[in-house]
């Protein structure tokens, strides 16, 4: 199965002229869209010793991913980073270790954008869709950040926090508050809630 790509060989700006030459579309696409480089500003903050990923953190981090997603144009997906097994985590571990204590990232991880058309007008990029397949590879790897710092912050959450917390649900606070006005009223007390 080949993949086509397509190419866009004319756009209309806002004030409604044509550009037909690839420097002028991509200039006019990072304008409308607003895209910056990300690599540009990296600052690295932290006060301690990063731990070295590891290949349990790998698996783990990869039964998150979900199967059957689009890969970008590395051609690797989830389903053949989870059928590579023990030598595939290997391989990642000894990559993602470098990127995670060096700061910076392999190239390909910083390309990413796809624009897909809705309908209408195909000369004017408002009837785009901005789509990002990003690497699975890099997908991964942003798990495990998150995963760590999902860990990090639970530590630092009250109990009484139960908005924006895994396992925990608002439906209880909002009853106590139901409960709490029920009772005010049923008595006639007055009720100042923040």
């Amino acid at each position: 199965m080949s993949v086509r790509k397509s190419q866009l060989s004319k756009l209309k700006t806002e004030c409604c002229s044509i550009v037909s030459g690839t420097s002028e579309i991509l200039s006019e696409i990072e304008r409308f869209y607003g895209f910056y480089d990300p690599r540009s500003s990296l600052i690295r903050l932290y006060s301690e010793d990063i731990p070295d990923v590891s290949l349990s953190e790998i698996r783990m981090a990869l039964q998150h991913l979900k199967n059957g997603k689009a890969p970008d144009e590395d051609g690797i997906t989830t389903d053949l980073l989870k059928a590579g097994g023990k030598p595939v985590l290997e391989v990642l571990l000894r990559l993602f270790n470098p990127v995670l204590h060096g700061g910076t990232s392999p190239e390909a991880w910083s390309r990413s954008a796809v624009v897909l058309f809705k309908k209408g007008d195909n000369a004017l990029l408002k009837n785009y869709r901005p789509i990002s397949l990003l690497s699975r590879v890099y997908v991964l790897f942003s798990r495990i950040i998150t995963n760590r710092l999902a860990c990090r912050l639970d530590d630092f959450q009250s109990p009484e926090q139960a908005g924006f917390q895994k396992g925990f649900s608002t439906i209880d606070h909002i009853h106590t508050l139901r409960q709490i006005v029920q009772k005010t009223k049923e008595y006639s007390l007055s009720l100042c809630l923040a």
